[in-house]
């Protein structure tokens, strides 16, 4: 990928983000950048394309941040706080309400990206538990498949269900209590005072 492909893609995403995706026009983008819309559309063939690139290869980028996560560390409870905290930089500007807009306006790139999310994350709550239950920090009896599924569920339809939740709560900490509601509902003794060392350290 070349550099300017990238750096145009970058801003669109601040732009879609902070005006919302309909709002932003090619021309705006160019504006921004200080380039011709003839250099965008060098490397996009529509504001659809763009869109659909910008957002696809951002979510690659957090994909691969996430597996690093996932090969790097060798405990359960500390790969979530990891993600949580990977997670919370990401979603700290956030506007959820680009989201919505993708789903309404842009249906088949938002499919791709939350077909792509829901793979990602099933398979890695699920191997964290099975993690979590070999070390002793979870419980052996918790049902990996049953809590990944709740786990996974609530996670993706939580924004859309509960806006008004996100008017008084940043997504980052609303993202972070679900996170410590989790570990807690399956963690043995153990894995709870473990859990109470990395808050009392301030490490989640």
């Amino acid at each position: 990928m070349e550099k300017q492909e990238r750096e145009i893609m970058e801003c669109a995403l601040r732009m879609f983000n902070k005006y919302g995706i309909r709002s932003v026009t090619m021309d705006d983008v160019a504006k921004e950048l200080g380039i011709s819309k003839k250099t965008i559309y060098k490397y996009f063939e529509n504001k659809a394309d763009l869109i659909h690139k910008s957002i696809i290869n951002k979510f690659a980028e957090i994909q691969q941040s996430l597996l690093e996560i996932h090969s790097r560390t060798t405990n359960a409870i500390d790969e979530l706080m990891e993600v949580d905290a990977v997670v919370g930089r990401i979603m700290r500007n956030h506007n959820h309400s680009m989201q919505f807009q993708l789903q309404k306006y842009y249906p088949e790139t938002f499919s791709e990206v939350f077909e792509g999310r829901h793979e990602m994350l099933s398979m890695m709550i699920q191997e964290n538990i099975e993690s979590g239950k070999r070390d002793g920090l979870y419980r052996p009896e918790a049902s990996t498949e049953v809590i990944s599924f709740l786990y996974c569920a609530k996670m993706e339809t939580m924004p859309e269900e509960e806006r008004e939740l996100f008017d008084n709560h940043s997504m980052p900490f609303v993202m972070h209590q679900a996170l410590e509601y989790h570990i807690r509902g399956l963690a043995t003794p153990k894995g709870l005072e473990y859990l109470e060392q990395k808050l009392k350290n301030k490490s989640i």
